[in-house]
């Protein structure tokens, strides 16, 4: 599950790649960290269409443990000083759990919220912490928390 976890993944941002004034993130951390844990690795994908500062965007992430979230959702990127971003989010998927955490419902809701400094006119080093849980949806609502470290590219 994990190596087809990531080739699905990767078909998945490379068909959207191509599109136009977007930036697509790479990242990898630690997901649920405050218990077990396993190490996770997340592709992000935000096109260039702002809608009065708010920015969609598609993602999905991978965990050691052969987790798998796919998600859709809107983020708005913050200037909060010179070359600084703050970018807050909220997406909702669909989880599949593998070997790792049963989160009690595969509909899982993820907030995020990422500090980036910009390294350059393209480019952006980032940390972030997030939060993905099923609202209370399924009988069993464990929640887990996630921190990374993320690189951005702009094309």
């Amino acid at each position: 599950m994990r190596l087809s976890g990531l080739c699905l993944a990767f078909c998945l941002f490379s068909a959207v790649a191509h599109a136009q004034d977007g930036d697509i993130t790479l990242a990898a951390g630690a997901f649920d960290y405050r218990h077990a844990g396993s190490a996770m690795a997340q592709v992000e994908y935000r096109p260039g269409t702002d809608w009065s500062g708010f920015r969609p965007q598609l993602g999905a992430f991978v965990t050691g443990d052969s987790a798998a979230y796919f998600y859709a959702g809107i983020g708005y990127p913050l200037s909060i000083a010179d070359r600084w971003t703050l970018l807050p989010s909220v997406s909702a998927g669909f989880y599949h759990d593998g070997a790792d955490i049963d989160l009690g419902y595969d509909v899982e809701f993820y907030s995020q919220l990422r500090l980036a400094y910009q390294l350059s006119d393209n480019t952006q080093l980032g940390l972030g912490i997030a939060h993905i849980s099923n609202a209370r949806l399924g009988d069993h609502n464990p929640g887990a928390q996630l921190a990374y470290l993320s690189f951005s590219f702009a094309y």
